[in-house]
Parts: structure tokens; sequence; C-alpha cells
């Protein structure tokens, strides 16, 4: 009998220190990686850092700005130190590339500026289970962009000043949460082949918030209703916040009778679905907080530059299809007979393309 005790006595103890070894080795294999400008016992850029990580490592970054087109092709954890997207930015050296590109799983991108990119903020591709926190997104084409990507959360990020704010492509069952989504010049979001991810406590003031398109039925637009304080202050958490630029936004003009931060009625979203617990600004403070971290000029100003080039680019189509219509058969120069003898060509087709689409852009936003 005592043989027995002391036989199960020494088995408990190998593996107990089977499962400390196996805890202090895994402690161990994850290491921490630095990232700074001066390059104190570091790397100068992020992706040396992401090229000699391994898959678990954490990279924290010094304030800085910090050129370069990042691509993150493995587990690792990438935070800015000071946890401020204002004094810690990514800006593509190329940007006709996205600035940062994620390709792995079970990666946290946490804490940056992300801008200037012709394509997409951050890109998300064929990610899964990835958390994108804390980032100001602005002055891409996308300011985040998910294609075949699945189970990410997307939480807590302001994306502003871009020409899409977010845009899932065949992309299923991600979370968007917490995010300020604003003074975008296109649509705040916009979904293709894109079902079952969660919308929910978001704030959104664009011009267009959700781009007109039936597959925005196959996603859900508000969590459970649950008690628990919401990005504007209320008791629950429940849809989102919507707003537009004129102050007559659905959550900016809706009923809320038993005063409870939600509205009254839901909201339809543009294509199909809709809203069931949309967010009434019961604390009128913390919208004007929120906007306090967005740049209202700075979008004006983007739309009037916009509109001006648009001017600039219709103007001269519309004048030489005046000229033509005026002219007539009967009134043809001797340059233009020459011209059309040596074969040469009408308008380019980009030059027209890009001239009607600039001109639909107006006048949409018109």
């Amino acid at each position: 009998m005592e043989n027995t005790k002391g036989k199960d006595s020494k088995a408990l103890k190998i593996i107990a220190v089977l499962i400390l070894a196996a805890i202090f080795t895994s402690s161990a294999a994850a290491a921490n990686l630095n990232v700074g400008p001066e390059a104190e016992g570091g790397y100068t850029t992020i992706q040396a850092a992401v090229d000699a990580a391994n898959a678990g490592d954490t990279i924290f970054v010094s304030p800085g700005t910090y050129v370069e087109n990042l691509k993150i092709d493995k587990q690792v954890r990438i935070w800015s130190d000071s946890r401020n997207p204002e004094n810690t930015v990514v800006k593509p050296a190329d940007p006709a590339e996205s600035a940062v590109e994620i390709t792995a799983e079970r990666v946290t991108f946490s804490g940056f500026g992300v801008e200037n990119s012709e394509k997409a903020g951050i890109l998300l591709t064929g990610a899964r289970n990835c958390y994108i926190n804390n980032n100001r997104v602005q002055n891409s084409e996308y300011g985040i962009l998910l294609q075949n990507a699945e189970n990410n959360n997307i939480n807590g990020n302001t994306v502003t000043l871009n020409e899409v704010g977010i845009m899932l492509e065949g992309s299923n069952s991600n979370t968007i949460q917490n995010n300020l989504i604003a003074y975008n010049y296109g649509p705040g979001v916009s979904l293709e082949e894109s079902s079952r991810n969660i919308f929910f406590n978001n704030y959104f003031k664009n011009a267009e918030n959700v781009e007109d398109n039936a597959v925005n039925a196959d996603n859900t637009w508000q969590s459970t209703l649950t008690v628990k304080s919401n990005l504007i202050k209320g008791p629950y958490l429940g849809g989102n916040y919507w707003a537009d630029l004129e102050g007559t936004g659905y959550s900016e003009t809706c009923i809320d009778e038993n005063s409870n931060g939600i509205c009254d009625a839901s909201y339809n979203i543009t294509g199909g679905g809709s809203d069931k617990s949309p967010l009434f600004p019961k604390v009128p403070s913390a919208v004007k907080a929120l906007e306090s971290k967005l740049d209202a000029e700075a979008y004006k100003e983007g739309m009037a530059a916009r509109e001006e080039a648009v001017n600039e680019t219709v103007a001269p189509v519309e004048r030489g299809v005046e000229e033509n219509e005026t002219a007539g058969e009967g009134n043809k120069t001797n340059e233009t007979e020459a011209s059309k003898e040596k074969g040469a060509p009408a308008p380019g087709l980009g030059f027209t393309v890009l001239a009607t689409g600039a001109a639909y852009f107006l006048k949409r936003r018109r």
C-alpha cells in the first residue's frame, strides 16, 4: 500500500515538473522586440522587426513616423509604445500599395496612425482572428479593407477622410465595433459578397453611411441589448449611432420616450436589414467629445478640392460636345478633315471614363 502511495506521489511530482517546464518554455519562446528611430537595442523599421520575429512575439514601436509598406505575414502583436495614433505614424514608401498588409492569423495591430495610401490604409487579406484596435486611418482609398478575411475584430479605430471608410469583400463573420467611421468622402461602410458580419456601437457620420447593396441584409447591425456604457455614454450596448453631415441623421432625430438611450423604432439600412437598437444621444456632451476627435474642416477642404477637380475635368468635355454640335456637318475645318483622313482617334477612353466618373461623383455629392 505504501509503495503504491509512493509511486502515485512520484508520478504527480513528475507531472508537475513537466507542466512547469512547458510553461517556462512557452514563456521563453515569446520575445519582445523594440523599434525606434534611434534603434537603441532594437530596429529602425517595423518591417525589420517583423522579419526577425517569431510567431507569438510582441513588437513595441516608439513614437515617430515610419515610411514603409508594412507586410505582416506571421502571428505577432504590434503595439505603439505611446498607444497614441497621433505620434506613431505609418506612411507607405510606395503610395500605390497598401500601407499595412496583414496576411497571417492572430495578428494584433494597435495604436498607430496610418495614412496616405492610394489603396488601403490597413489591408487584411486571407487573415483570420486578427485584432485591429485604436488606430487612426485616413487619407487613403480604403481606410480598412478586408478581402477574404474572417473572424477578425475591428475595434476602437477612427476611420476618416478616406474615399471609403471600411470595405469588406468576400469577408464573413467579422466584428466591427466601437469605431468612429466619419467624414469619409464616399460610403462609411461598403460590403460585397460578405455576410454574417456584425456592426455595433459604431459612430457613423458620412454623406452615405452604408453603401446601398442587397448584401447588407445578410449582416447584423446591432448586438444583444446589454447593460453597459456605449460609445456615446448611454446605458446600453445595442446598435450604432447614425448621424449625417446636415445634423438630420436617424439617431439625431429619432424619439426616445423611455429615455433609455435607444431609439424607439428600428433604423432601416440601405439595401436591406435594420439596426433594431439605434443609439440615441442621451448624453449630448459625449457626442461633442467624439466630434472633437474628428476634423470636419479637413473634410470640407477635401470636398472642395474634389469638386474643383471635377469641374476642371467635366468643363472641357462639355465645351467640346457643344462645339461639335454647333459646328455640324457643314462647318468642318480643314484641320478636322485632315485629322479624320489620318485616322486621328477620338478622345481617349481613359479620359472619357474619368470625365464621366467625375461628373457622377459631383452629382452624388450635390
